[in-house]
């Protein structure tokens, strides 16, 4: 029989404590980050995406609402933003069945254009004239001003704001 000195048993316990730690720190399945934003256009800072994105995984999760905004240098195939708008939310899920409450939001600064598509759920509290008007008073001046970020943020939190109030 071989005889086993004390650093290789201090080793071999010290590797299940290692593997323990990785397991524990690991992220739990239902931690997983949802993408709800898509900057395509690439105009948003890694801070300013997680900002916006924890705005908005935080409102969806008090009120149920679905968000995202996209960022984008073109409109693809389509010939109008709307078109691309629409197409985005079915094809990414935004809104939930049967609400049908969801909200994207479209910026191309490329394009220099932004809309806003809503669900029929949603469409009900957050008509077509109060989001032009978010759009014309709240993300336009800061467009102007090429403050991307603000313009969004201050888009959104307006949204939010107009949303839960007329719930």
């Amino acid at each position: 029989m071989q005889k086993v000195n004390g650093h290789k048993i201090q080793f071999l316990l010290f590797i299940p404590f290692i593997s323990f730690m990785l397991f524990c720190s690991a992220p739990a399945k239902n931690e997983v980050q949802k993408t709800v934003v898509f900057d395509y256009e690439e105009i948003l800072l890694p801070d300013q995406e997680k900002e916006l994105t924890e705005m908005i995984i935080k409102f969806e999760s008090e009120t149920g609402n679905e968000i995202a905004i996209v960022t984008t240098p073109d409109i693809g195939t389509f010939d109008k933003i709307v078109d691309y708008a629409v197409d985005f939310g079915n094809r990414h899920g935004v809104g939930k069945e049967p609400a049908d409450n969801g909200l994207v939001l479209v910026f191309s600064k490329n394009l220099r254009q932004t809309y806003i598509a809503t669900g029929y759920g949603t469409e009900k509290v957050l008509d077509d004239k109060m989001v032009k008007q978010i759009i014309d008073s709240t993300m336009i001046p800061f467009f102007k001003a090429e403050a991307y970020f603000n313009g969004l943020e201050s888009g959104l939190h307006n949204i939010m704001q107009k949303w839960n109030t007329n719930d």
